[in-house]
């Protein structure tokens, strides 16, 4: 048979080892933390470097995508949009046919 032979240690020997663990367990919380911690502000730091590369490349696309918009306005036929608001008024009021008496006379586009 085997025995195990229990060694009776003092009550402040078992306070110290226990206040050992927990500094030690709290230490490397607060480090691992603190690691934490200065990786996401890291992050702040990548995204400035990329935003600057970025702001040159888009003030051009920018530029080019409102050009092609305000010349896609210009160029539109008006006579499509009429027809779609007249529908939608004739839908909405629950009419069957556009000429039910709502007449579209202008359309005032907000800018």
């Amino acid at each position: 048979m085997i025995s195990y032979i229990h060694v009776a240690e003092s009550m402040s020997d078992l306070m110290a080892k226990a206040g050992m663990n927990t500094l030690l367990g709290m230490g490397t919380v607060f480090c691992v933390l603190i690691l934490i911690m200065f990786l996401i502000s890291s992050f702040k730091l990548l995204s400035v470097f990329e935003n600057r590369s970025e702001k040159k490349d888009e003030k051009t696309s920018v530029d080019k995508a409102v050009e092609q918009i305000v010349a896609g306005e210009e160029a539109q036929d008006d006579t499509e949009l009429i027809a779609v608001i007249s529908a939608a008024i004739a839908a909405y009021e629950g009419s069957s046919s556009a000429g039910s008496g709502y007449v579209v006379r202008s359309i005032r586009r907000i800018r």
